[in-house]
Protein backbone atom coordinates (compact mmCIF):
# COMPACT_ATOMS: atom_id res chain seq x y z
CA UNK A 1 0.00 0.00 0.00
CA UNK A 2 1.09 3.68 -1.04
CA UNK A 3 0.56 6.44 1.09
CA UNK A 4 -0.88 9.68 -0.37
CA UNK A 5 0.60 13.17 0.35
CA UNK A 6 -0.49 16.57 -0.31
CA UNK A 7 2.60 19.37 -0.64
CA UNK A 8 2.11 22.91 0.85
CA UNK A 9 4.42 25.70 1.06
CA UNK A 10 5.93 27.90 3.95
CA UNK A 11 7.00 31.19 3.36
CA UNK A 12 10.01 32.93 5.00
CA UNK A 13 12.80 35.03 4.79
CA UNK A 14 16.01 32.53 5.29
CA UNK A 15 18.60 35.18 7.73
CA UNK A 16 22.28 34.58 7.45
CA UNK A 17 23.83 36.92 9.82
CA UNK A 18 27.78 37.62 9.68
CA UNK A 19 28.84 39.35 13.06
CA UNK A 20 31.43 40.53 15.04
CA UNK A 21 33.66 42.00 11.56
CA UNK A 22 36.23 44.18 13.20
CA UNK A 23 38.09 46.91 11.10
CA UNK A 24 41.28 49.17 12.18
CA UNK A 25 40.78 52.34 10.18
CA UNK A 26 43.65 55.23 10.82
CA UNK A 27 43.54 58.33 8.54
CA UNK A 28 46.58 61.11 8.67
CA UNK A 29 45.62 64.37 8.92
CA UNK A 30 47.41 67.44 7.97
CA UNK A 31 46.54 70.79 9.84
CA UNK A 32 45.78 73.52 6.85
CA UNK A 33 47.94 76.65 7.03
CA UNK A 34 45.02 78.70 8.04
CA UNK A 35 44.96 77.10 11.30
CA UNK A 36 47.21 77.08 14.13
CA UNK A 37 49.73 74.42 14.75
CA UNK A 38 48.98 71.69 17.61
CA UNK A 39 50.25 71.56 21.05
CA UNK A 40 47.99 69.47 22.46
CA UNK A 41 45.38 66.72 21.49
CA UNK A 42 42.24 67.13 23.76
CA UNK A 43 39.22 64.72 22.55
CA UNK A 44 38.12 62.78 18.91
CA UNK A 45 34.67 61.62 18.13
CA UNK A 46 33.09 60.00 15.11
CA UNK A 47 29.80 59.42 13.46
CA UNK A 48 29.55 55.93 11.20
CA UNK A 49 27.76 57.37 7.56
CA UNK A 50 26.97 54.67 5.67
CA UNK A 51 27.09 55.22 1.98
CA UNK A 52 25.80 52.26 -0.10
CA UNK A 53 24.99 48.88 0.29
CA UNK A 54 25.12 46.22 -2.62
CA UNK A 55 24.04 42.69 -3.08
CA UNK A 56 25.38 40.20 -6.48
CA UNK A 57 25.72 37.66 -7.03
CA UNK A 58 27.82 35.55 -4.41
CA UNK A 59 28.61 38.98 -2.26
CA UNK A 60 27.58 41.41 -0.57
CA UNK A 61 29.33 44.48 0.48
CA UNK A 62 28.74 48.25 2.26
CA UNK A 63 31.00 51.44 1.68
CA UNK A 64 30.83 54.27 4.51
CA UNK A 65 32.93 56.80 5.56
CA UNK A 66 33.33 57.27 9.57
CA UNK A 67 33.38 61.38 9.94
CA UNK A 68 35.82 62.14 12.53
CA UNK A 69 35.99 65.41 14.32
CA UNK A 70 39.44 66.11 16.42
CA UNK A 71 39.97 68.88 19.31
CA UNK A 72 43.14 70.14 20.20
CA UNK A 73 45.04 72.99 22.05
CA UNK A 74 47.20 75.43 19.65
CA UNK A 75 50.54 76.17 20.54
CA UNK A 76 50.51 79.39 22.66
CA UNK A 77 46.76 79.73 22.86
CA UNK A 78 43.92 78.38 25.28
CA UNK A 79 40.83 78.31 22.66
CA UNK A 80 39.97 75.33 21.68
CA UNK A 81 40.28 74.47 17.71
CA UNK A 82 38.70 71.72 15.85
CA UNK A 83 39.20 69.82 12.56
CA UNK A 84 37.76 66.59 10.89
CA UNK A 85 38.48 64.03 8.68
CA UNK A 86 36.93 60.77 6.74
CA UNK A 87 38.21 57.36 7.21
CA UNK A 88 36.51 55.62 4.77
CA UNK A 89 35.37 51.91 4.86
CA UNK A 90 34.15 49.03 3.07
CA UNK A 91 32.68 45.38 4.62
CA UNK A 92 31.85 42.61 2.14
CA UNK A 93 31.20 39.12 2.82
CA UNK A 94 31.17 36.52 0.24
CA UNK A 95 27.10 34.58 0.81
CA UNK A 96 24.96 32.56 -1.65
CA UNK A 97 21.71 35.12 -2.75
CA UNK A 98 20.62 36.67 -5.61
CA UNK A 99 18.73 39.84 -6.72
CA UNK A 100 15.60 39.40 -4.46
CA UNK A 101 17.44 39.20 -0.90
CA UNK A 102 17.95 42.53 1.06
CA UNK A 103 20.82 43.36 3.04
CA UNK A 104 20.63 45.07 6.39
CA UNK A 105 23.95 46.85 7.92
CA UNK A 106 24.59 48.05 11.36
CA UNK A 107 27.86 49.48 12.49
CA UNK A 108 29.37 51.27 14.96
CA UNK A 109 32.39 52.79 16.65
CA UNK A 110 33.98 50.56 19.37
CA UNK A 111 37.20 53.18 19.89
CA UNK A 112 38.43 56.45 18.48
CA UNK A 113 41.27 58.31 19.40
CA UNK A 114 44.15 60.70 17.59
CA UNK A 115 47.67 60.40 18.07
CA UNK A 116 50.33 63.13 17.76
CA UNK A 117 52.72 63.47 15.09
CA UNK A 118 54.05 66.73 14.35
CA UNK A 119 52.53 69.83 14.96
CA UNK A 120 50.59 70.08 12.11
CA UNK A 121 50.30 66.61 11.53
CA UNK A 122 48.26 63.74 13.27
CA UNK A 123 46.72 60.19 13.35
CA UNK A 124 43.34 59.12 13.72
CA UNK A 125 42.26 55.93 14.57
CA UNK A 126 39.01 54.12 14.78
CA UNK A 127 37.87 50.31 15.75
CA UNK A 128 34.60 49.86 13.92
CA UNK A 129 32.60 46.93 14.76
CA UNK A 130 30.15 45.77 11.88
CA UNK A 131 27.48 43.48 11.64
CA UNK A 132 25.62 42.07 7.90
CA UNK A 133 22.40 40.39 8.33
CA UNK A 134 21.44 38.92 4.32
CA UNK A 135 17.79 38.18 3.94
CA UNK A 136 16.96 35.57 1.38
CA UNK A 137 13.11 35.05 0.38
CA UNK A 138 12.56 30.75 0.87
CA UNK A 139 10.13 28.78 0.54
CA UNK A 140 9.80 25.49 1.86
CA UNK A 141 7.46 22.58 0.76
CA UNK A 142 5.90 20.32 3.28
CA UNK A 143 4.76 16.59 2.16
CA UNK A 144 1.35 16.02 4.77
CA UNK A 145 0.15 12.83 4.79
CA UNK A 146 -3.52 12.58 3.33
CA UNK A 147 -5.90 10.00 4.20
CA UNK A 148 -3.54 7.82 6.20
CA UNK A 149 -4.64 4.12 6.77
CA UNK A 150 -6.43 3.28 10.05
CA UNK A 151 -3.82 1.01 11.35
CA UNK A 152 -1.10 3.10 11.10
CA UNK A 153 -0.21 5.50 13.76
CA UNK A 154 0.98 8.93 13.06
CA UNK A 155 3.03 11.56 15.65
CA UNK A 156 2.08 14.91 13.67
CA UNK A 157 3.23 18.11 15.55
CA UNK A 158 2.65 21.53 14.95
CA UNK A 159 5.51 24.10 15.97
CA UNK A 160 4.45 27.61 16.06
CA UNK A 161 8.18 28.97 14.78
CA UNK A 162 8.81 32.68 14.97
CA UNK A 163 11.14 33.39 11.33
CA UNK A 164 11.40 36.40 9.54
CA UNK A 165 8.59 36.77 7.24
CA UNK A 166 9.27 40.36 5.69
CA UNK A 167 11.99 43.23 5.13
CA UNK A 168 11.19 46.90 4.20
CA UNK A 169 13.54 50.07 4.46
CA UNK A 170 11.91 53.93 5.05
CA UNK A 171 14.00 57.19 4.17
CA UNK A 172 13.70 59.70 7.07
CA UNK A 173 14.69 63.09 6.38
CA UNK A 174 15.05 65.48 9.30
CA UNK A 175 16.25 69.39 8.66
CA UNK A 176 14.99 70.98 11.89
CA UNK A 177 16.62 74.21 14.53
CA UNK A 178 17.31 73.35 18.02
CA UNK A 179 17.00 76.03 20.66
CA UNK A 180 19.61 76.33 23.38
CA UNK A 181 18.53 76.33 27.36
CA UNK A 182 18.42 80.56 28.05
CA UNK A 183 20.50 80.01 31.01
CA UNK A 184 23.46 78.40 28.71
CA UNK A 185 25.23 81.04 26.76
CA UNK A 186 24.77 81.31 23.12
CA UNK A 187 27.23 79.29 20.79
CA UNK A 188 29.98 81.90 19.25
CA UNK A 189 31.60 78.34 17.69
CA UNK A 190 30.36 74.70 17.51
CA UNK A 191 33.38 72.25 18.46
CA UNK A 192 31.98 69.07 19.07
CA UNK A 193 28.74 67.22 18.11
CA UNK A 194 27.53 63.70 18.04
CA UNK A 195 24.18 61.80 17.08
CA UNK A 196 22.84 58.49 17.79
CA UNK A 197 19.29 56.93 16.40
CA UNK A 198 17.27 55.13 19.24
CA UNK A 199 13.95 53.17 18.60
CA UNK A 200 11.74 53.73 21.84
CA UNK A 201 8.72 51.88 20.45
CA UNK A 202 7.62 49.25 17.41
CA UNK A 203 4.39 47.61 16.53
CA UNK A 204 2.81 45.89 13.55
CA UNK A 205 -0.76 46.64 13.02
CA UNK A 206 -2.09 44.71 9.99
CA UNK A 207 0.32 44.66 7.24
CA UNK A 208 2.23 48.29 8.44
CA UNK A 209 5.06 48.70 10.70
CA UNK A 210 4.86 50.83 13.15
CA UNK A 211 7.75 52.59 14.76
CA UNK A 212 8.47 55.41 17.36
CA UNK A 213 12.46 57.29 17.83
CA UNK A 214 14.24 59.91 18.80
CA UNK A 215 17.17 61.44 17.65
CA UNK A 216 19.79 61.94 20.48
CA UNK A 217 22.25 64.99 20.16
CA UNK A 218 25.52 66.38 22.38
CA UNK A 219 27.25 69.08 21.48
CA UNK A 220 30.31 71.05 22.85
CA UNK A 221 30.51 74.75 21.93
CA UNK A 222 32.27 78.09 22.89
CA UNK A 223 30.32 81.13 23.75
CA UNK A 224 30.74 84.75 22.78
CA UNK A 225 33.02 85.28 25.89
CA UNK A 226 34.78 82.08 25.10
CA UNK A 227 33.53 79.98 27.83
CA UNK A 228 32.70 75.73 27.32
CA UNK A 229 29.44 75.07 27.04
CA UNK A 230 27.65 71.47 26.52
CA UNK A 231 24.16 70.88 25.50
CA UNK A 232 22.28 67.20 24.92
CA UNK A 233 19.11 66.77 23.64
CA UNK A 234 16.26 64.66 21.73
CA UNK A 235 14.30 64.72 18.14
CA UNK A 236 11.53 62.77 18.34
CA UNK A 237 10.53 60.95 15.38
CA UNK A 238 7.46 58.22 14.27
CA UNK A 239 7.09 56.26 10.63
CA UNK A 240 5.38 53.46 9.57
CA UNK A 241 6.11 51.23 6.53
CA UNK A 242 3.76 48.99 4.10
CA UNK A 243 4.94 45.30 4.24
CA UNK A 244 4.06 42.91 1.36
CA UNK A 245 2.12 40.27 3.88
CA UNK A 246 0.10 40.23 7.60
CA UNK A 247 2.49 38.76 9.57
CA UNK A 248 0.97 36.73 12.49
CA UNK A 249 1.64 37.82 16.00
CA UNK A 250 4.20 39.92 14.21
CA UNK A 251 7.41 41.90 16.06
CA UNK A 252 9.66 44.09 14.40
CA UNK A 253 13.18 44.95 14.67
CA UNK A 254 14.47 48.83 13.21
CA UNK A 255 17.84 49.35 12.58
CA UNK A 256 18.63 53.23 11.84
CA UNK A 257 21.93 53.71 9.80
CA UNK A 258 22.77 57.60 8.93
CA UNK A 259 22.95 58.28 5.27
CA UNK A 260 24.48 61.93 5.97
CA UNK A 261 24.58 64.35 9.30
CA UNK A 262 25.49 67.61 9.51
CA UNK A 263 24.62 70.62 12.75
CA UNK A 264 25.89 73.71 12.91
CA UNK A 265 25.02 77.18 14.66
CA UNK A 266 22.86 79.75 12.01
CA UNK A 267 26.02 81.99 12.06
CA UNK A 268 24.94 85.11 13.78
CA UNK A 269 27.34 85.47 17.16
CA UNK A 270 26.30 84.16 20.28
CA UNK A 271 23.47 82.28 18.29
CA UNK A 272 21.09 79.86 20.33
CA UNK A 273 19.80 78.06 17.41
CA UNK A 274 21.43 75.02 15.93
CA UNK A 275 20.53 73.87 12.27
CA UNK A 276 20.35 70.18 12.23
CA UNK A 277 20.05 68.26 8.81
CA UNK A 278 20.22 64.36 9.17
CA UNK A 279 19.75 61.28 6.71
CA UNK A 280 19.06 58.32 8.20
CA UNK A 281 17.68 55.04 6.18
CA UNK A 282 15.29 52.50 8.96
CA UNK A 283 15.59 49.03 8.25
CA UNK A 284 12.73 47.07 9.20
CA UNK A 285 12.72 43.12 10.01
CA UNK A 286 9.43 42.10 10.60
CA UNK A 287 9.18 38.37 12.59
CA UNK A 288 6.02 36.53 12.58
CA UNK A 289 4.46 32.84 13.67
CA UNK A 290 5.10 30.15 10.55
CA UNK A 291 3.13 27.14 11.56
CA UNK A 292 5.59 23.87 10.64
CA UNK A 293 3.61 20.71 10.61
CA UNK A 294 5.59 17.62 10.43
CA UNK A 295 5.07 13.81 11.21
CA UNK A 296 7.85 13.13 12.62
CA UNK A 297 7.08 9.18 13.60
CA UNK A 298 4.79 6.49 12.44
CA UNK A 299 4.46 2.55 13.02
CA UNK A 300 2.09 0.11 11.99
CA UNK A 301 -0.61 -1.66 14.29
CA UNK A 302 -0.96 -4.99 12.17
CA UNK A 303 2.28 -5.19 10.45
CA UNK A 304 5.44 -3.35 9.65
CA UNK A 305 6.17 0.04 8.29
CA UNK A 306 9.49 0.93 6.65
CA UNK A 307 9.05 4.98 6.85
CA UNK A 308 11.02 7.72 4.95
CA UNK A 309 12.03 10.66 6.75
CA UNK A 310 13.67 14.36 5.28
CA UNK A 311 15.79 16.38 7.88
CA UNK A 312 14.08 20.45 7.75
CA UNK A 313 16.48 22.67 9.54
CA UNK A 314 15.76 26.23 10.30
CA UNK A 315 16.64 28.64 12.59
CA UNK A 316 13.45 30.13 14.82
CA UNK A 317 13.57 32.68 17.12
CA UNK A 318 12.90 31.77 20.54
CA UNK A 319 12.67 34.94 22.51
CA UNK A 320 13.30 38.72 22.22
CA UNK A 321 14.06 40.60 25.69
CA UNK A 322 14.90 44.54 26.44
CA UNK A 323 17.22 44.19 29.62
CA UNK A 324 18.45 47.31 31.70
CA UNK A 325 21.81 47.74 32.77
CA UNK A 326 24.30 50.36 33.88
CA UNK A 327 28.01 50.87 34.08
CA UNK A 328 30.10 53.49 36.12
CA UNK A 329 33.29 55.42 35.17
CA UNK A 330 35.46 56.88 37.79
CA UNK A 331 36.99 60.39 37.55
CA UNK A 332 40.82 60.39 37.06
CA UNK A 333 42.24 61.94 40.65
CA UNK A 334 43.56 65.06 39.00
CA UNK A 335 40.12 66.19 37.23
CA UNK A 336 38.33 68.92 39.21
CA UNK A 337 35.21 69.44 36.81
CA UNK A 338 34.22 67.38 33.84
CA UNK A 339 33.11 69.39 30.67
CA UNK A 340 32.37 66.16 28.30
CA UNK A 341 32.20 63.08 27.62
CA UNK A 342 32.14 60.09 24.65
CA UNK A 343 30.74 56.82 25.01
CA UNK A 344 31.46 54.31 22.30
CA UNK A 345 29.77 50.53 22.90
CA UNK A 346 30.79 47.91 21.61
CA UNK A 347 28.11 44.10 21.03
CA UNK A 348 26.92 41.78 23.34
CA UNK A 349 29.59 39.34 23.51
CA UNK A 350 29.43 35.62 25.51
CA UNK A 351 31.65 35.60 28.11
CA UNK A 352 35.10 34.66 27.38
CA UNK A 353 35.56 33.33 31.11
CA UNK A 354 33.19 30.82 30.70
CA UNK A 355 30.64 32.17 32.88
CA UNK A 356 26.90 31.06 32.08
CA UNK A 357 24.01 33.12 31.62
CA UNK A 358 25.44 36.43 30.37
CA UNK A 359 27.03 38.60 28.13
CA UNK A 360 29.41 41.34 28.37
CA UNK A 361 29.93 44.59 26.01
CA UNK A 362 33.08 46.70 26.55
CA UNK A 363 32.72 50.56 26.55
CA UNK A 364 35.16 52.88 25.70
CA UNK A 365 35.26 56.10 27.11
CA UNK A 366 36.84 59.11 26.21
CA UNK A 367 36.73 61.85 28.85
CA UNK A 368 37.27 65.77 28.87
CA UNK A 369 37.38 67.60 32.24
CA UNK A 370 39.32 70.32 34.02
CA UNK A 371 42.53 70.03 36.21
CA UNK A 372 43.15 71.75 39.61
CA UNK A 373 45.05 74.48 36.69
CA UNK A 374 42.18 74.92 34.89
CA UNK A 375 44.05 73.34 31.93
CA UNK A 376 42.29 71.08 29.50
CA UNK A 377 42.91 67.25 29.69
CA UNK A 378 41.47 64.03 28.36
CA UNK A 379 41.46 60.25 29.45
CA UNK A 380 40.26 57.26 27.62
CA UNK A 381 38.92 54.40 29.82
CA UNK A 382 37.52 50.99 29.17
CA UNK A 383 34.85 49.60 30.85
CA UNK A 384 32.92 46.64 30.82
CA UNK A 385 29.20 45.75 31.11
CA UNK A 386 27.72 42.66 32.23
CA UNK A 387 24.27 41.44 31.37
CA UNK A 388 22.87 38.70 32.82
CA UNK A 389 20.12 36.64 30.69
CA UNK A 390 18.64 33.81 33.40
CA UNK A 391 18.22 30.33 32.37
CA UNK A 392 18.70 29.66 28.25
CA UNK A 393 18.20 26.73 26.39
CA UNK A 394 21.47 24.84 25.33
CA UNK A 395 22.57 25.95 21.41
CA UNK A 396 21.22 29.17 21.37
CA UNK A 397 22.78 31.69 19.73
CA UNK A 398 22.20 35.65 20.55
CA UNK A 399 22.53 38.66 19.06
CA UNK A 400 21.79 42.28 20.15
CA UNK A 401 22.92 45.68 20.94
CA UNK A 402 23.48 48.39 23.79
CA UNK A 403 22.17 51.87 23.05
CA UNK A 404 21.63 54.47 25.95
CA UNK A 405 18.06 54.71 27.91
CA UNK A 406 18.79 57.88 29.71
CA UNK A 407 20.96 60.93 30.25
CA UNK A 408 24.18 60.46 31.42
CA UNK A 409 25.28 61.89 34.80
CA UNK A 410 27.63 62.11 37.27
CA UNK A 411 27.09 61.51 41.18
CA UNK A 412 30.21 61.33 43.64
CA UNK A 413 32.86 61.65 41.76
CA UNK A 414 31.93 58.49 38.84
CA UNK A 415 30.02 59.12 35.60
CA UNK A 416 27.02 56.98 35.42
CA UNK A 417 26.06 55.48 32.36
CA UNK A 418 22.58 53.84 32.31
CA UNK A 419 21.75 51.35 28.92
CA UNK A 420 19.26 49.07 27.30
CA UNK A 421 20.57 45.84 25.84
CA UNK A 422 18.42 44.84 23.23
CA UNK A 423 19.11 41.03 22.99
CA UNK A 424 17.46 38.00 20.76
CA UNK A 425 17.77 34.30 21.05
CA UNK A 426 17.52 31.69 18.09
CA UNK A 427 18.75 28.14 17.74
CA UNK A 428 19.39 25.92 15.33
CA UNK A 429 16.98 23.02 15.16
CA UNK A 430 16.43 19.70 12.63
CA UNK A 431 12.74 18.50 12.26
CA UNK A 432 12.25 15.17 10.76
CA UNK A 433 9.49 14.99 8.53
CA UNK A 434 7.71 11.76 6.78
CA UNK A 435 7.88 11.94 3.37
CA UNK A 436 6.88 8.05 2.76
CA UNK A 437 7.01 4.48 3.12
CA UNK A 438 6.13 0.91 3.00
CA UNK A 439 3.21 -0.55 4.76
CA UNK A 440 3.23 -4.17 4.72
CA UNK A 441 0.25 -6.30 6.95
CA UNK A 442 1.06 -9.10 8.46
CA UNK A 443 -0.88 -12.11 10.76
CA UNK A 444 0.85 -11.56 14.10
CA UNK A 445 -1.81 -14.69 15.05
CA UNK A 446 -3.24 -14.07 19.01
CA UNK A 447 -2.57 -11.28 20.56
CA UNK A 448 -3.87 -9.76 23.85
CA UNK A 449 -6.40 -7.08 23.56
CA UNK A 450 -5.08 -5.46 27.04
CA UNK A 451 -1.78 -5.10 28.80
CA UNK A 452 -1.83 -4.22 32.08
CA UNK A 453 1.47 -2.56 32.68
CA UNK A 454 3.68 0.27 34.54
CA UNK A 455 4.93 3.25 32.72
CA UNK A 456 5.88 6.71 32.67
CA UNK A 457 6.64 9.31 30.28
CA UNK A 458 5.90 10.47 26.41
CA UNK A 459 2.47 7.85 25.59
CA UNK A 460 3.54 7.56 21.93
CA UNK A 461 6.89 5.70 22.99
CA UNK A 462 4.58 3.46 25.31
CA UNK A 463 2.05 3.23 22.53
CA UNK A 464 4.66 2.55 19.98
CA UNK A 465 6.26 -0.44 22.16
CA UNK A 466 2.70 -1.97 22.79
CA UNK A 467 1.13 -1.70 19.29
CA UNK A 468 -1.34 0.78 20.53
CA UNK A 469 -2.02 4.46 20.06
CA UNK A 470 -1.92 7.37 22.10
CA UNK A 471 -5.51 8.12 21.64
CA UNK A 472 -6.16 4.26 23.15
CA UNK A 473 -4.34 4.96 26.24
CA UNK A 474 -5.33 8.02 27.16
CA UNK A 475 -9.04 7.01 27.06
CA UNK A 476 -8.48 3.65 28.74
CA UNK A 477 -6.82 5.14 31.55
CA UNK A 478 -8.54 9.13 31.91
CA UNK A 479 -5.88 10.85 30.71
CA UNK A 480 -5.68 14.56 29.96
CA UNK A 481 -1.91 14.37 28.73
CA UNK A 482 0.71 12.77 26.29
CA UNK A 483 3.49 12.81 29.36
CA UNK A 484 2.91 10.98 32.17
CA UNK A 485 5.79 12.83 34.65
CA UNK A 486 5.87 9.74 37.43
CA UNK A 487 5.62 5.98 36.88
CA UNK A 488 1.63 4.57 37.41
CA UNK A 489 -0.42 1.75 36.29
CA UNK A 490 -1.66 1.63 33.10
CA UNK A 491 -4.27 -0.28 31.02
CA UNK A 492 -2.67 -0.26 27.49
CA UNK A 493 -5.32 -1.55 24.75
CA UNK A 494 -3.85 -3.56 21.53
CA UNK A 495 -4.84 -5.03 18.66
CA UNK A 496 -8.76 -4.02 17.36
CA UNK A 497 -9.54 -2.53 20.59
CA UNK A 498 -6.15 -0.23 19.80
CA UNK A 499 -8.00 0.62 16.61
CA UNK A 500 -11.42 1.13 18.18
CA UNK A 501 -9.90 3.65 20.99
CA UNK A 502 -8.33 5.22 18.06
CA UNK A 503 -11.49 6.25 16.28
CA UNK A 504 -13.40 7.12 19.71
CA UNK A 505 -11.12 9.80 20.09
CA UNK A 506 -10.48 10.93 16.52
Amino acid sequence: MELSFQEKSLNYLAETVCDGIVQELTEEMLIPESMPPISRIVDCFGTVLVQNKTVENGSVAVTGRILAGVLYVPEGEKELMQTEVLLPFTVSKKMTTDGNAALFYWGWIRSIDARFINPRKLLVRASLGSELTLLTPDRLILRSLQGPPRELACKTVTYPLRLPVAAAEKELQIADEVLLPEQAGGADKLLKWTCGAEIDDTRVVGDKAVWKGRVRLRTLYQSEDGRLETWSGTLPFSQYVQLDREPEDGTMTVQPIFRSAELDTDGQPDSRRLLVNLTLTMQVLVRGIVPLTVTEDAYHLKGSFRPTFRSISLTPYLDELRQEVSSTVRLPAEAERLLDWTVCRDRPVSDKAGEENGLNAELFVNLVYYDAERALRSKSLRSVVRIPIGETDGGCDCGGSLCPNADESLHGGELQLPMTAELRFRRKTVYEDLTGGTLETCDSGEQPSLVIRRGSGALWELAKADGSTVEAIRAANGLETDLLSEERLLLIPTGLAALNGKEEST
